[in-house]
């Protein structure tokens, strides 16, 4: 799966002229669009795009890279996030090409791009797979990640993440659009924030720390827990697939912003991978390996003491992790949703099945959810890149919409 996405990243970033140089006008209007009548707008749909990207992998799953691969894992992190942009661009691009009119607005994505092909039974089965990923990906996955984090028992959390999901849920998809467009940037933005407090109060560590990690970053085994630590999510190592680029499930959100000018809208949607995998990640990592993160390592530990440095580290710890699982689970609730309606003009049993995966996520063997979420995206992964070759002529270039804005 790595390689297939690595040869998928490096293609679309020779196709598309290496779009990565305009992540700036993509982060610019990623805020400066108000909502489109016929969607729920550039910016919520970016919003809602960065909550399943970011999420407690960006704690405590850098700290597992570098205590794999060494200080060198978090330069490789940072490279194979600047290569996954391209594949989102191109994923993303071409759900809002292809998105058609639904009830309540307009749905894309691979299903609906596979359906136009003529792939019925594919599209649907790629869609099977989205809301599994959904169960595992969005609820269990990270639900077992914020009990194993939290001071209280598993079930209180499972508990707990489910009441909020059940007050979040039944607002709709237009409601948890709006959460993610009011939290998402704020409990980015605040970790952020925090992660470089810590580096500037210890600031005489960070030329040390850049001069490990580039020293590093060259070494065999720094580069292959980079490439498969660059993206890691909810305290497992999970590859250059972290951030969801190649996947397919991005291009639902994408589609969802009723943007007319999608070559903009889908350079917004790129830069989710920016700040997931680029900014965040390397920050993190940084901040990591200035506290003394080496090989070996215990990440859990490395994690505690550099957070332990702030006041009330553990406090803000916890509640980073509470609000990164949250706004992941919520995120990947409505794309999920989408798909099946895809499938099922009836979709509140979804509700249901999403909420219970939150709870029973909380007691469930880790190693076990991760081997069925691997499963799932390997059967994500196939259908959507198959798409994203199919059609790669069908993307145009960038700057005639850079022209007409």
């Amino acid at each position: 799966m790595v390689f297939i996405l690595l040869f998928c990243h490096l293609y679309f970033s020779f196709r598309l002229g290496f779009i990565q140089k305009h992540t700036f006008k993509g982060i610019k209007y990623s805020f400066c669009r108000k909502p489109d009548s016929s969607g729920i707008g550039t910016y919520r749909a970016f919003a809602a795009a960065l909550g399943t990207t970011i999420g407690p992998g960006n704690i405590t799953g850098v700290a597992v890279a570098i205590s794999s691969g060494g200080p060198g894992a978090v330069f490789w992190m940072w490279v194979c996030g600047i290569l996954a942009m391209p594949t989102k661009y191109a994923e993303s691009y071409l759900a809002m090409k292809y998105a058609k009119k639904y009830k309540d607005g307009q749905m894309g994505g691979t299903m609906i791009i596979l359906d136009k092909l003529g792939f019925f039974r594919t599209a649907a089965a790629w869609s099977v797979f989205c809301a599994l990923g959904g169960l595992f990906m969005g609820a269990a996955v990270p639900a077992r990640s914020l009990a194993s984090a939290l001071p209280v028992p598993q079930w209180l959390t499972g508990a707990g993440l489910s009441l909020l999901l059940i007050l979040t849920i039944s607002c709709g998809l237009s409601g948890i659009s709006k959460v993610s467009g009011l939290l998402v940037p704020v409990m980015s933005a605040g970790f952020l924030t925090a992660s470089i407090i810590v580096i500037v109060l210890d600031i005489g560590q960070f030329p040390a720390a850049v001069k490990a990690i580039l020293s590093n970053a060259l070494s065999l085994k720094s580069a292959g827990a980079g490439a498969l630590g660059a993206a890691i999510k909810s305290g497992i190592t999970r590859g250059l697939y972290s951030n969801e680029s190649g996947l397919g499930s991005g291009g639902i959100l994408a589609a969802e912003s009723g943007d007319r000018n999608i070559g903009l809208g889908a350079l917004s949607a790129m830069t989710t991978t920016f700040w997931d995998t680029v900014v965040m990640c390397a920050v993190t990592g940084i901040m990591y390996v200035m506290a003394g993160a080496r090989i070996g390592s215990d990440a859990d530990a490395t994690v505690s003491a550099t957070f332990s440095t702030l006041p009330s580290g553990q406090i803000l710890l916890w509640t980073s992790m509470l609000l990164f699982v949250f706004a992941t689970a919520i995120g990947w609730y409505y794309l999920a949703k989408r798909a099946v309606q895809y499938i099922s003009p009836h979709s509140s049993w979804y509700d249901i099945a999403f909420i219970a995966a939150a709870f029973f996520g909380t007691v469930l063997p880790s190693e076990f959810l991760w081997k069925a979420a691997d499963a799932v995206n390997f059967a994500m992964l196939l259908p959507s890149v198959f798409t994203l070759f199919k059609l790669s002529d069908k993307i145009e270039n960038i700057n005639l919409y850079i022209q007409r804005k």
